[in-house]
């Protein structure tokens, strides 16, 4: 036998030696561990997400919004509501009571000033549980976009996607303007 193969014999002994020895001393340590010494195994952490409802909507406004904005951004008939797709900046709401049905106007980060507000913003009308969304269409002569849905669609879609707890976050990052007379 040459010098190289017993090396490598005596190489492959050592290996199969030191694999077994940590096998056991693992297998020895794991049963003689005291089960009350033991440390306590813990399952990750579970986010309980509750389902969004009409209900919750009902009895707050940012929430309504929120939702009918969500929807309006995942919803790929509406495109110009790409434009308030930044979930980081925010919405700002504005909303006209001196019609009927009031006009919600949405607008891209929630502390938008006036000079910028230069294009039309894309807005959308609530009447009971009917949601109706409009959108102009930049540089042209075209009748705007419209697309009309329900609440308890939009919180169908919303649960649906399991976004719920996304929607829920929505309110921090809105500012609500009132121009009611």
């Amino acid at each position: 036998m040459s010098k190289l193969t017993k090396w490598l014999i005596g190489l492959a002994g050592l290996l199969l030696l030191g694999g077994l020895l940590v096998v056991l001393t693992h297998r020895n340590f794991t049963l003689t561990t005291n089960p009350a010494t033991k440390p306590a195994t813990t399952r990750p952490a579970h986010h309980h997400t509750t389902n969004l409802t009409t209900a919750d909507l009902a009895h707050h406004p940012k929430l309504t919004y929120s939702a009918i904005i969500y929807y309006a951004i995942k919803d790929p008939k509406l495109q110009r509501w790409q434009e308030v797709n930044d979930f980081q900046a925010g919405w700002q709401v504005e909303h006209y009571a001196t019609k009927h049905p009031t006009r919600y106007l949405v607008w891209p980060d929630q502390n938008i000033t006036a000079a910028n507000k230069n294009l039309a913003p894309n807005w959308f009308t609530l009447q009971g549980n009917r949601v109706t969304y409009d959108s102009m269409i930049v540089h042209s002569f075209r009748k705007d976009q419209t697309a009309a849905t329900t609440l308890r669609k939009i919180v169908a879609r919303i649960n649906a996607n399991h976004a719920a707890q996304k929607v829920r976050r929505m309110p921090t990052k809105m500012t609500v303007l009132n121009h009611a007379q």
